[in-house]
């Protein structure tokens, strides 16, 4: 009977530390659960908010990328923003370009959490995008009534690909002491810009593969390029891009 009784009293014992960490596993594979749906649902937002920007509804009137992380936050169900670490403000548009002119691209990054973490290590980090073409509102392109080209403010040269690398910029970020090895794609070396004031003392730089400046801030216009789709007939006497001209 003693006997029976230790038994019983071991199995209860054994049955109170392990309900714990049952129901543990059950939260987790729940989260687990719900943190996909969070991410599934974030990528249906993003979707729908590029296809509002690219119809061209309110493109031009003051949208930023804080009013369209508003719109996609205010897309999901409030169940799933509680899986993303500090809810709509987890949300980074970092990259996100919405003032292109043909495309609009999202680029949504945040970090997805359980809903029960003790110790706070356990983290997704996701991204979702997508790239949209802006509706221009003819069916065979801009100017169905004669060929289009691609201009830069203060550019010497039209292109026929709004891809061009020479217009579509891919900025890469390096540091100042590995600055002076680099070479761009032409095999020159980069040298200071003389609109932000960069110098190699700067602890980051900014460069592109085509470019032969190095800069020190990201918003500098040297990395920009304002480019607008014109009639060929308009470009006048601009030459043809020796990259994507014909």
């Amino acid at each position: 009977m003693m006997a029976y009784r230790r038994r019983e009293g071991s199995l209860t014992i054994e049955a109170a530390m392990l309900l714990p960490a049952f129901l543990a596993a059950a939260i987790m594979l729940l989260s687990i659960f719900y943190m996909t749906l969070a991410g599934m649902r974030l990528q249906e937002a993003v979707v729908n908010e590029a296809a509002v920007l690219s119809a061209g509804q309110k493109i031009h009137d003051g949208v930023t990328l804080s009013s369209v992380k508003d719109d996609i936050a205010g897309m999901m169900p409030k169940e799933s923003l509680r899986f993303i670490e500090n809810g709509a403000d987890g949300l980074d548009m970092s990259g996100s370009v919405i003032d292109d002119g043909e495309y609009v691209d999202l680029i949504v990054s945040c970090e997805l959490i359980p809903a029960t973490d003790l110790f706070g290590i356990i983290k997704v980090q996701v991204k979702r995008r997508c790239l949209a073409h802006m509706m221009c509102g003819y069916e065979n392109g801009y100017f169905p009534d004669g060929e289009y080209v691609y201009i830069a403010d203060d550019s010497e040269v039209y292109h026929s690909d709004r891809n061009c690398s020479h217009i579509r910029l891919t900025v890469m970020s390096v540091s100042g002491h590995e600055i002076g090895a680099l070479r761009n794609n032409s095999g020159s070396r980069y040298r200071p810009c003389e609109l932000c004031r960069s110098s190699i003392g700067d602890d980051e730089l900014y460069i592109t593969p085509e470019g032969d400046r190095y800069h020190n801030r990201i918003s500098c216009s040297g990395l920009k390029r304002t480019v607008r789709v014109v009639r060929k007939s308009e470009a006048g006497d601009r030459r043809p891009c020796s990259r994507c001209g014909r």
